[in-house]
């Protein structure tokens, strides 16, 4: 099912056949260079059949993304509920995450602002409660992303699962102007 549409992109649930590029491109030392490590494809396997369902159950979620013009898979773009627990832990949580990942061959064209825009847009109409994104301070091009959708920096802190000292540790938080709770 389709979700989200703009001028080139169509936002929907996960196909079978999106899993071999998902599993790709959680695998590739590039896309994940501003996470602590690459995704098996088990791993990744999981997070696919888990973004399925809650797309499923609430019709929000991280989308699949393809391009209009060629029906390519290129990634996802979308939202999801954080909560608290055991491993971790923000003040601010429960929270829903605006977030994305593409494809390399995607890069540089400015689907990742035009789908997050999309999306932001569509959680708005769907969700209560704040909207926020969060990255490595190092991940700049994740950065101008929030900014140019008119997320404002909200705070920086230091990522709970990723080791003391290592060079991701430091993260930026940053959330949606238009909630009311500012």
């Amino acid at each position: 099912m389709n979700y989200i549409e703009t001028d080139r992109l169509i936002l929907r649930n996960w196909q079978q056949k999106d899993l071999p590029l998902f599993q790709q491109m959680n695998a590739d030392a590039e896309v994940r260079r501003y996470f602590p490590d690459r995704l098996s494809y088990k791993r990744s396997e999981i997070i696919f059949q888990q973004m399925q369902r809650d797309i499923a159950e609430n019709n929000i979620g991280l989308f699949a993304v393809e391009l209009k013009a060629t029906e390519t898979f290129i990634g996802f773009i979308g939202m999801h509920l954080l909560e608290k627990n055991k491993w971790f832990s923000l003040a601010e949580m429960p929270f829903y995450e605006i977030g994305w990942r593409l494809r390399k061959e995607a890069w540089g064209n400015g689907y990742a602002t035009e789908g997050a825009e999309a999306v932001l847009s569509y959680g708005r109409e769907r969700i209560d409660g704040p909207i926020y994104s969060l990255t490595s301070v190092r991940n700049l091009p994740s950065i101008r992303v929030m900014q140019k959708i008119g997320l404002a920096e909200y705070r920086t802190f230091n990522h709970p699962m990723i080791p003391s000292g290592h060079p991701l540790e430091k993260h930026v938080l940053y959330k949606d102007q238009n909630d009311t709770d500012q």
